[in-house]
């Protein structure tokens, strides 16, 4: 059994790892495709067990190597910068966003633009974003109620005219 197809499945698994790392339009990929096939070829001329082998090594290594390259690689000193990390945020800071003044369920006010179905609302005298409930359109300048919040959206739907007062008859 000899040593040169191991080496050069040793080779072919080092070379996807190095492609992972350094940028080469896909030339060490090529170099380490062609260090399988190698490593295949030179296996097969020795015994049909010991080719099998190869293939085996080679299906099952090139996806743990090429998995831990990803995993390492955001580690290395050089590739911190090519990722961005999130900020960090308190709890308050971190559902701040995610909140809308409950006050405004209910609240009458005026489509400033075409909702068609989302678009901008007048309410309490600040423009808002809105969506049109049931993804209806609502034309410019029709009054619209808000009739539900969920998360920081506001959804609207137009407002009916002044109801009519019920006698007391």
């Amino acid at each position: 059994m000899s040593i040169y197809p191991i080496l050069l499945l040793i080779a072919s698994l080092a070379l996807l790892a190095i492609e992972v790392i350094v940028v080469s339009f896909g030339l060490i990929a090529l170099m380490a495709i062609a260090c399988g096939v190698g490593s295949v070829m030179l296996a097969f001329a020795e015994s049909e067990t010991y080719g099998w082998t190869m293939i085996g090594l080679l299906l099952v290594g090139a996806p743990v190597v090429l998995r831990g390259a990803f995993i390492i690689l955001p580690k290395l000193p050089f590739a911190r910068g090519m990722f961005l990390r999130a900020p960090k945020l308190t709890e308050g800071e971190r559902h701040a966003a995610d909140q809308v003044d409950r006050s405004l369920l209910g609240v009458i006010g005026e489509a400033s633009s075409p909702l068609r179905p989302s678009g901008t609302a007048i309410l309490n005298d600040v423009p808002c974003d809105v969506i049109a409930a049931g993804g209806t359109m609502i034309e410019r300048g029709t009054r619209v109620r808000v009739t539900e919040i969920s998360g920081n959206r506001l959804i609207v739907e137009p407002a009916e005219s002044d109801p009519v007062p019920e006698s007391t008859d």
